[in-house]
């Protein structure tokens, strides 16, 4: 087998696609998922809420005798688009043996919450199928780039807005020359990074393992020893900022805690919204007004070899020592905020009192996450947001 391989993908017809497929409900508040559901009975959305397992099996399996998903009966790749107002990538969807993971030629960055994997594990487990794909980019490479540049003239099989606001298009690719040459290029990049997607990836190497204790015939190319991935060029992921809200100010009155920081930081007052336009720099929003603040002396050389990482570096200078704020995998003082929300949602957080503070960052960049994965170091969770995402089940991998 090769580094990259075609697969037979569970897909929606092109009239369901729409209906089917599900962005990252990160993007969509309660009431908007909720009433996509009642009104799309096909939709992914109906598996995932159902927490009886069995009725979830149940729904999944209705999908495909109602032939609202049909398996491909040749080994396709899938070549990916997906556009925004200002941005456009195109990307391969095929799949990738798990021990490829295990000896690094398929690199991870972040740390991740267990909790998380074992919900996808459970998931995974429940429908025999890896619904969405991890989301991973490779080196850039000229030739791949002109192949899929070629593709993309053509007809595409798929092609609509879907609920997270992008255009998404997919070309099918299965003529075997096609898919030799593609399958060839990947063996000469050898190597890519996942961007989003690592609780999958923990969740899938732990049901390829309990599989193949399952299996007394096991030979390692059964297809739970594989997964789905959807690969995009480096240059052409996107990479926006993750911000932080903190629930109280550890006791603090605002004026005492403002005192604090200045002990570290340069500290100035803002008339509006305050985004970092360089790295070492932070936003921060408390009491309706925002602040820039700046740290006085040049971080400690190789910080816990972590490259002074924005998001370390105000942890261990600030959220830490100064707001108590532990582990951010199990504080529940903290929590996360992807950039697409914009500066203007830490404000409503902070002034609904849902958060005392907001702190907006520098978005990490991408040579931190292939040094990083590089350098086998993990950031810390919830360190990069990759936007736009791939949708879930536009195809999907069964492990049958």
């Amino acid at each position: 087998m090769y580094f990259i391989n075609p697969f037979k993908g569970l897909r929606p017809t092109e009239d369901n696609a729409p209906s089917v497929a599900i962005a990252s409900t990160d993007h969509l508040s309660k009431e908007i998922v909720s009433e996509y559901q009642k009104n799309n009975r096909w939709s992914y959305l109906n598996v995932f809420s159902e927490k009886n397992n069995l009725k979830s099996k149940e729904q999944f399996n209705l999908m495909k005798k109602n032939s609202i998903l049909k398996k491909d009966t040749i080994n396709s790749f899938y070549i990916y688009k997906i556009s925004t107002k200002n941005h456009a990538q195109v990307g391969i969807v095929g799949t990738a043996k798990l021990s490829a993971y295990d000896n690094l030629h398929i690199r991870g960055h972040e740390e991740i919450f267990l909790e998380r994997a074992q919900t996808r594990l459970k998931q995974m487990e429940n429908l025999n199928a890896q619904i969405g794909p991890i989301y991973v980019i490779h080196p850039d490479n000229i030739e791949l780039d002109e192949l899929v540049k070629k593709e993309i003239t053509l007809k595409s099989s798929y092609s609509f807005n879907a609920m997270d606001g992008c255009k998404h298009e997919m070309w099918i690719v299965n003529d075997e020359s096609k898919v030799l040459k593609i399958c060839d290029l990947f063996n000469t990049i050898n190597r890519i990074y996942i961007a989003d997607g690592h609780h999958r990836m923990e969740a899938l190497s732990k049901l390829s393992g309990f599989k193949k204790h399952q299996n007394p015939n096991h030979t390692g190319d059964e297809p739970y020893n594989y997964f789905m991935v959807a690969i995009f060029p480096q240059s052409q992921a996107r990479l926006l900022d993750y911000n932080r809200l903190i629930k109280d100010l550890y006791g603090y009155s605002t004026k005492d805690f403002i005192k604090e920081i200045k002990k570290k930081f340069f500290l100035e007052k803002q008339k509006s919204t305050f985004k970092p336009k360089k790295p070492q720099t932070f936003g921060m929003y408390v009491d309706k007004q925002w602040y820039s603040i700046e740290l006085k002396e040049k971080p400690e050389a190789n910080l816990f070899h972590i490259i002074n990482l924005d998001i370390n570096l105000l942890h261990y200078y600030l959220l830490e020592p100064i707001l108590g704020i532990g582990d951010p995998r199990y504080d529940n003082r903290i929590d996360f905020l992807a950039g697409f929300h914009g500066l203007e949602t830490i404000e409503k957080k902070v002034d609904s009192d849902e958060a005392k503070v907001g702190f907006a960052l520098f978005a990490t960049q991408m040579e931190n996450v292939i040094s990083f994965a590089d350098k086998k170091l993990n950031m810390p969770p919830k360190s990069t947001w990759f936007d736009p995402k791939p949708l879930d089940g536009l195809v999907a991998y069964d492990f049958e």
